[in-house]
């Protein structure tokens, strides 16, 4: 659930004490309850906004979620991509939802959604945090709960959230990082538009290991909403 951003904290899925890493389809991850990261100082007023294609939609997370995401963050794929806690009990996903996800947005951190297809089911989640030293950056990360894998759910989903950081936001730059071998999560970020930046050696830290990282990013004007299958 989540990929990373260097100090635009680090946390998906549960409250990760290190801020790195990928998605199963593309980048973050949940971890273990820890305090939060602080945000941009900005309270937002009003509910967290819902990002929509027509089938693809972007909501807030909510305690109706709780048992996908203990099961989504149990995935194989999902534990080795990303930084979510070995094993994903259920107390994390209780922190993560009802806790660290409405915070970010209440703080001006940034954005945590859940993915979901027609049916408002849980599909994964896609985070948008905003660097703590330079606002007009922000950093994205993901991930695809098995049964919602092969539709392109996720590549939608980013584009939405990338263009909702360009165009309300404000954002200069938004960058992607994943576990270098990520191949899915490579795909969908250059399927919406990121411009691969190259390889950061020994960037990451996955489970006490240091691990090469990808790089990438888009700027304004270059986000790429896949059509609808």
């Amino acid at each position: 659930m989540k990929t990373t951003g260097t100090d635009a904290g680090s946390t998906s899925a549960a409250a990760v004490a290190s801020p790195e890493p990928a998605g199963t389809d593309a980048g973050p991850a949940p971890t273990a309850a820890v305090a939060p990261p602080r945000g941009s100082g900005t309270e937002r007023p009003g509910p967290q906004p819902v990002l929509t294609d027509g089938l693809v939609r972007l909501r807030a997370l909510n305690a109706t979620d709780l048992d996908a995401v203990v099961v989504a963050c149990g995935d194989p794929d999902t534990q080795r991509w990303t930084s979510v806690p070995s094993p994903y009990l259920r107390e994390h996903a209780e922190y993560f939802v009802l806790d660290f996800a409405p915070q970010q947005w209440r703080t001006g951190a940034g954005l945590v959604w859940a993915i979901c297809g027609p049916d408002d089911r849980y599909a994964g989640n896609m985070d948008l945090r905003i660097s703590k030293s330079d606002p007009g950056r922000g950093n994205v990360g993901f991930h695809c709960a098995p049964w919602a894998r092969g539709q392109g759910w996720t590549s939608v989903a980013l584009g939405l959230a990338c263009r909702w950081g360009f165009e309300t936001l404000g954002l200069a730059r938004i960058e992607w990082r994943a576990f270098a071998g990520n191949d899915a999560s490579r795909r969908v970020a250059e399927k919406v538009g990121f411009t691969y930046e190259g390889v950061q050696r020994s960037r990451l830290v996955h489970r006490g290991e240091r691990k090469d990282g990808w790089v990438g990013s888009i700027l304004p004007g270059e986000v790429r909403l896949p059509p609808q299958r």
